[in-house]
């Protein structure tokens, strides 16, 4: 239905202006009509607007369509459906929900000072799909709102990309305590990458190697050229455990089958430090949510 009010033409809401709701309100050109108790118990910022009732009885705001509450001029009919959603209706699985729209409704109950299951949901529907969001933006989310899970969740995974993929906008994004850590935990990860690129596991031959010196110098070679330039080309550098397979795929010259497979279970050995690695980046971590997050 289109009323025509004061401010210009409205529409009443399609799905979310109940006939027996308590007040009605307006949201850019939209009216909705609901109960107010869900909403005040939601909001302390929706028991203010509701205030003025009680105080003051006779007045007719938010009690007609040709009266409504103005919520909040620079709030959005999008961002307002999603709440109301949420709050009046079955709340939708995560992956129902766009990044833009869980980044709306994050900043939205925020502001609006929201209860702790709402922004638990929020949250929630955020850490399903982490991975739809660049590390620096959940950062931001973290320390912007106090949520330290996506915090945590932002810095461990923001430190296995190399620092060449970092842009200038996720070093704002992410603040500049975040990325001193952040460039702090890098430098010692890359620091031992490094060293394992220029250096070879030793030579370990099979009983079946006819050629030692060839297998030798050809595992040197391919070391070199392969696992040197898979972990450390700037343009296309991989993760420890990415680099080992794609090396498994390369032509290993007078190295044989037998020589391989025990080379190949010392390359694993190599992993061992960076794969304990995770108990550094947590600590550098736990301090940094201390310093920005206190509990």
């Amino acid at each position: 239905m289109t009323t025509t009010i004061a401010s210009g033409t409205v529409t009443c809401h399609p799905e979310f202006y109940f006939q027996n709701g308590t007040y009605v309100f307006q949201v850019e050109n939209t009216l909705y009509k609901l109960n107010h108790d869900i909403l005040v118990n939601e909001s302390p910022v929706f028991a203010d607007l509701f205030s003025f009732s009680v105080f003051a009885p006779e007045s007719m705001e938010g009690k007609s369509d040709e009266e409504p509450i103005h919520v909040d001029p620079n709030l959005s009919v999008e961002v307002f459906d999603l709440f109301v959603e949420l709050k009046f209706a079955c709340a939708c699985p995560a992956a129902n929900y766009s990044e833009q729209d869980l980044r709306r409704l994050l900043k939205f109950i925020d502001k609006y000072d929201c209860s702790a299951r709402i922004l638990g949901f929020i949250t929630s529907c955020i850490m399903e799909k982490s991975y739809h969001f660049h590390p620096s933006e959940l950062i931001y989310f973290g320390a912007t709102y106090k949520i330290r899970v996506l915090f945590e969740k932002g810095f461990s995974r923001l430190c296995e990309i190399p620092l060449t993929k970092i842009k200038r906008s996720h070093r704002e994004q992410m603040g500049m305590d975040a990325y001193v850590a952040y460039v702090y935990v890098r430098a010692r990860l890359d620091e031992y990458i490094r060293t394992v690129a220029v250096q070879w596991p030793p030579v370990e031959h099979a009983d079946s190697c006819q050629n030692h010196k060839g297998c030798a110098e050809d595992w040197a070679a391919i070391w070199w050229n392969g696992m040197g330039r898979l972990l450390l080309d700037p343009r296309n550098s991989l993760s420890f455990d990415d680099a080992v397979d794609r090396f498994k795929s390369l032509q290993f010259g007078r190295v044989s089958d037998d020589c391989k497979q025990y080379m190949f279970s010392k390359v694993m050995h190599i992993n061992v430090p960076l794969a304990h690695s995770h108990r550094f980046i947590t600590r550098i971590r736990d301090r940094l949510v201390q310093k920005l997050i206190p509990t």
